[in-house]
Order: C-alpha cells, then sequence, then structure tokens
C-alpha cells in the first residue's frame, strides 16, 4: 500500500501514523510536521508546486503552519491534486452533485490514513461505546463506490456494529425494512444505537417512518452530516434534531459532523452545541476571504484546514464555508460563502491553472 512513497514520504507517513495512535507531540511539532509534509509535497505535485511559486514566488521551504500555501476546493474541480502517480490510484472520491456537473475529485494511493483517522476521531466523540447496533442513513459502497462518506460509515460498521449495519438507502428509496428490524432488536436487547447518515437523508427517514416510534436505549447517538437545504424545503438543524429525538426516543445524543470530499479528517459537534472539536492532526482556522490572512479568534471569515492524514493529495486545503475559531481550537460553521468563489481563492485558482 505504500509503494506509491519515497524514503521521505514514508517516513512521514510513519510519524502520522504515531500521532494517530496518540504519541505526544506539542503544538510546535504538529507544525513542524504540517510543514515538512507541504514541502514534500510540493516536490511531488507539479500541481501544487505551480501554486506554491504562485502565492509565495519561489519554491522554498515555509517556516510556519500558517504560511503553508492552502489549495482551494475549486481546484479539486479542475485539476488533479496528487502527490503521486495516476497509476498508483486505488481510490477516487467525488464531491456531491449531478452528473451534469462538474465534481471535484480527490484521489487516494492509500485510504489506510484515513481510516484509522475516521475511526480514532469517531472513538473520541461520536462513538465511545464499544458497539452499537447500526443503521447507516446512506447508500451502500457498492452503490455509492465514490462517496467519502459512505467510505467511512463502513469503516465504521467494521469496527463498532453489532450484527448487521444496513445502508438504508437503496435509490430514490428507502429500507424501512431492515432499519426497523435493526431497532427491534436494539430495543429488545437494550443495546445503544448509531443512525449516522445524511441531514436530509434524516429528513426523508422521518417524513417515511410517519407515526412509527421507538425507544432507543442510553449512549445512542444520532449523526448528521451534510447541509440543512434539500431540493424540496430547508430544514433547521435544531429542528431536525427533535424530530429525530421524537421519532427514536429521549436517549439520543444528537451530534454533527464535518467533513468534505477534499479531506481525509473530521472534526465533530458531539452534542449538537454548535461548535465543533478537530483531532490534533486537523487543524481549523479562520481566514480573511481576499487576503486569506488568518483571523483571531471571533472573527468570521473562511475556514482554512491543515490536514496531516491528506498526505497524499495536499495538506492545507482552503474551502469556502464561512466560520469562526476559537482560543479553544473549536470552530463554528456559519454556512457557504456568498456568490461565486471568495476573491482571495479566486486568485489563488487563476494562478493555478494559468499557463
Amino acid at each position: 500500500m505504500s509503494a506509491w512513497l519515497d524514503a521521505a514520504g514514508m517516513a512521514l507517513r510513519v510519524r502520522i501514523e504515531a500521532l494517530l495512535r496518540g504519541e505526544a507531540l506539542g503544538p510546535e511539532g504538529l507544525d513542524a510536521l504540517a510543514c515538512e509534509i507541504a514541502a514534500w509535497q510540493r516536490d511531488h505535485n507539479p500541481v501544487y508546486a505551480r501554486l506554491w511559486r504562485a502565492e509565495r514566488g519561489h519554491l522554498g521551504d515555509v517556516t510556519g503552519v500558517d504560511d503553508i500555501p492552502a489549495v482551494p476546493t475549486d481546484v479539486f474541480k479542475a485539476a488533479e491534486v496528487a502527490s503521486f502517480d495516476r497509476r498508483a490510484r486505488v481510490r477516487e472520491f467525488l464531491t456531491s452533485g449531478t452528473s451534469q456537473e462538474v465534481r471535484g475529485r480527490h484521489a487516494f494511493a492509500d485510504t489506510s490514513l484515513y481510516a484509522e483517522g475516521a475511526c480514532r476521531g469517531a472513538a473520541r466523540w461520536l462513538l465511545p461505546q464499544p458497539k452499537y447496533r447500526m443503521v447507516l442513513v446512506a447508500e451502500s459502497e457498492a452503490d455509492a463506490p465514490h462517496s467519502s462518506l459512505t467510505f467511512m460509515l463502513a469503516r465504521f460498521a467494521e469496527r463498532w456494529a453489532l450484527g448487521a449495519a444496513p445502508f438504508v438507502v437503496r435509490g430514490s428509496s428507502l429500507d424501512l425494512g431492515a432499519l426497523s428490524q435493526v431497532l427491534d432488536t436494539a430495543q429488545e436487547s437494550g443495546d445503544p444505537v448509531a443512525l449516522l447518515g445524511t441531514s436530509f437523508g434524516f429528513v426523508h427517514l422521518v417524513d417515511a417512518l410517519g407515526d412509527r416510534r421507538w425507544e432507543v436505549a442510553r449512549h445512542s447517538v444520532a449523526m448528521f452530516t451534510g447541509g440543512f437545504k434539500g431540493r424540496s424545503r430547508e430544514v433547521d438543524a435544531g429542528a431536525l434534531g427533535a424530530m429525530v429525538r421524537a421519532q427514536f426516543g429521549a436517549a439520543l445524543r444528537v451530534a454533527a459532523e464535518y467533513g468534505m470530499t477534499e479531506l481525509s479528517s473530521q472534526a465533530y459537534d458531539a452534542e449538537s452545541v454548535g461548535r465543533y472539536e478537530a483531532p490534533r492532526w486537523m487543524r481549523v482556522r479562520a481566514v480573511d476571504p481576499v487576503s486569506l490572512a488568518p483571523l483571531g479568534a471571533g472573527a468570521v471569515g473562511l475556514l482554512r484546514v491543515v490536514d496531516l492524514c491528506n498526505l497524499g493529495s495536499v495538506v492545507a486545503v482552503q474551502t469556502s464555508d464561512l466560520g469562526r475559531c476559537f482560543d479553544d481550537g473549536s470552530f463554528e460553521v456559519l454556512g457557504r460563502a456568498p456568490g461565486a468563489t471568495p476573491r482571495g481563492c479566486a486568485r489563488a485558482l487563476d494562478a493555478l491553472l494559468a499557463p
């Protein structure tokens, strides 16, 4: 799985794996590792090297994590953002959208860092119990092989599921029978339940279930991810949480996940209070939309993510999500930036793709 890495890349991978396993590494050590990963990617990724030169005027190393050039998410729609040869690709995730839309692509030569980091983060904030009866409100890996969410949920099922863990979205319909079977079994056994999926998947699930109700056991959890605006209507996050608790029982904890196709790591709002927490190998900062300069705690800007598990692509990703960050490392997501690609990202995109 690591044949795509040279000696320096393999050494970086070993250090990332140690970090995921819990090796102590202070803020300065994390910053230094991020800078080393970025420099290795610059040397192995022509797309990233072009952006690096455009932003810094040269290909010299950076000395601080905030100086690492971040690739806007729109670039993943227009270029191959990979630090390995195409022949090494084993998986490719696509951003959501219709077949007529240009979709972002995130290729992987190895998914093990993604899987390990996702499970480590989930164990802390989402799934702290040893096992759960699981229902996955998404399509299966067979039906959605390019979905990063489905990949992550499948790894969670391998790690935590008691018995079958059905993916209940089947094309344009929901497998309510499979869901009912898992919940009925959990209600009889007293096992905690994990209901995990997309926000609007839950909206459709609640609509389809009608008056059917369950009382799940203590330590049960529902996780929403993705936006709350669908084709038919918009549902407030708090209102959806109340709807789901009414359907499945007051003991249900409602959590939210923040992730995206262009990343390998996830952050969690474990109690649905509006603030996300990220693992040590994922740093989120708010930056000015025009200059892309880092902003102070509490200031609203565009969220910029440094993800050490993104070894095969780029360690720093510039999103178009508006938010604010706080001194304790948590952050708030306020929605998407209005209109087109923000000006700072547009300039970076233009520099990256110009001949």
